[in-house]
């Protein structure tokens, strides 16, 4: 039988996803002075967690593999902000999906030509 590539599978080797460095790029652009990964093994199952500094203050995200957590922490970061150049709320979505609400708020959307998280508004000239 053939295994079937399952949904907790994928960011098992975050190296081969450009969306990863791209994601640990957003976090940077969302001010973070500092960005640190590391997983605890030390119970089943095994938990990544994404954490980045502002000045003196940490914020972090976990998932159950390093993509899914650094997600997770762009999520925390960008999703309920304002957009410095529309001033829209922001939102983060990982995919090239297209989005709910698109008229509402400043989706950060990945871009597989320049291979980075792009912001809606971004095209408009703003």
């Amino acid at each position: 039988m053939k295994a079937k590539k399952r949904r907790s599978d994928i960011g098992q080797e975050p190296h081969k996803d450009p969306r990863f460095l791209a994601a640990v790029d957003m976090v940077g652009r969302s001010g973070a002075d500092q960005f640190m990964m590391w997983y605890c093994d030390e119970q089943k199952p095994i938990v990544w967690i994404a954490a980045a500094l502002f000045e003196e203050n940490w914020e972090c995200a976990a998932g159950m593999n390093p993509l899914r957590a650094v997600f997770r922490l762009c999520e925390t970061l960008v999703d309920g902000g304002t957009c410095v150049h529309c001033g829209k709320p922001t939102g983060f979505v990982p995919d090239l999906d297209p989005t709910v609400l698109g008229e509402l708020i400043c989706w950060y959307q990945w871009d597989p030509e320049l291979k980075t998280f792009r912001r809606g508004c971004e095209g408009d000239g703003k």
